[in-house]
């Protein structure tokens, strides 16, 4: 999928008018790969030799760069900026913001919640990976006002190649130990995503699942915190609170113990922050986790959110664990009574089943073709 590029004046020139290194020869293979480029600026002559030069560019004023991102519900704009007005455009029209280290102007708040890209050559590959993203790995419609998003597969045995079992297990690394080698392509992948589905433009709220302990994860949060910003969200405390530390869900070996939310409920409540008012009436909210089993925590928070008054959830998680057998999603329905915003309610099984997604297996290819990308 081509895409369109925006470069403000200081992404291509520094402020002797010098064209950087790398920018002609990014011009070019963007031109030669079907992307159209324009160029934003307020002044037309500080990159008239650029025009003249590069015929394919397109020039544009601010404004008419606002009018046509806001126009676009496809993901086709990237914007390469490095100050505040280009975060505020990227911000009110959803679109991506790449930051460009190279260049002379550096605002503090692109540096903080756009992707930092450190050379054009490094812009090329990450353009690439942008694009490279198209499908979802896992998607399910719990109902009609819920679904389940996985970004890739969290399978490292059977048939996996060597590159994607790379791919999956530094991601897994990354959420698990902290390993950031591949933080910024997750991050990438992640963005591209919900930049591709227009369902995340409605999002009002974006969080992410509770650890197991009452620590927040940082990544997850990081990850959050680039959505958030990226759809011109405000809201940033916390949506639920894990006042009690359980045990993970792999140390189970009993099925029943584990698969039920009862273990969740008495550890976790939503944040009496968003009690005042009203603040998730009528509201879409997304949530953030690393990875998909069979859906109990997500299910938890389904059912606080809607007894809370949200108006749908959307649940993404990064990777998700595909089995053969056994439950694939096991969705819970509970009757819930008390003050969900405190630790005190109480919760009641009504009806529970088995439900089944749909596999894309084309997304495993995408990690194939992310591998080639980064290491090619």
């Amino acid at each position: 999928m081509s895409k369109t590029i925006v470069f403000p004046t200081a992404t291509l020139i520094n402020k002797e008018n010098e064209i950087y290194n790398g920018i002609k020869k990014l011009l070019k293979k963007l031109y030669n790969d079907g992307d159209k480029i324009i160029i934003m600026s307020h002044d037309r002559s500080k990159i008239a030799d650029i025009i003249k030069e590069f015929e394919f560019v397109e020039f544009c004023y601010r404004g008419q760069v606002r009018d046509l991102v806001k126009k676009d519900n496809s993901g086709t704009y990237i914007i390469v900026g490095s100050n505040d007005d280009d975060l505020r455009i990227a911000a009110s029209t959803k679109t991506a913001l790449l930051t460009p280290e190279w260049s002379d102007v550096q605002d503090e708040l692109p540096s903080k919640y756009g992707l930092v890209i450190p050379s054009p050559k490094a812009l090329y590959k990450v353009i690439q990976i942008i694009k490279n993203q198209k499908v979802w790995f896992y998607e399910l419609d719990i109902d009609e006002n819920a679904k389940v998003y996985s970004l890739t597969s969290a399978n490292t045995k059977g048939d996996v190649t060597k590159s994607e079992k790379e791919i999956v297990d530094g991601f897994r690394s990354l959420l698990k130990f902290g390993n950031k080698q591949y933080f910024k392509v997750l991050q990438l992948h992640f963005l591209a995503s919900i930049i591709h589905n227009s369902v995340f433009k409605e999002v009002d709220i974006w969080t992410i699942m509770p650890s197991s302990g009452t620590e927040i994860n940082q990544d997850l949060w990081a990850l959050k915190e680039r959505a958030r910003i990226l759809m011109g969200k405000r809201l940033t405390a916390p949506l639920f609170v894990r006042h009690t530390a359980i045990r993970k869900s792999h140390s189970f070996t009993n099925n029943d113990d584990r698969l039920y939310c009862s273990r969740h409920f008495p550890s976790i409540n939503i944040n009496p922050e968003y009690k005042k008012n009203n603040k998730l009436k009528g509201k879409v909210i997304c949530v953030i986790d690393d990875y998909l089993t069979n859906g109990t925590s997500f299910e938890t928070l389904r059912n606080l959110l809607f007894h809370a008054g949200v108006r749908k959830v959307i649940f993404v998680s990064l990777g998700r664990f595909k089995r053969g057998w056994g439950i694939e999603y096991y969705k819970q329905d509970y009757k819930l009574t008390g003050n969900v915003f405190s630790p005190n309610y109480s919760f009641e099984l009504e009806c529970e089943e088995d439900i089944s997604g749909d596999y894309n297996g084309q997304a495993k290819e995408e990690i194939r073709t992310l591998y080639k990308i980064l290491y090619g």
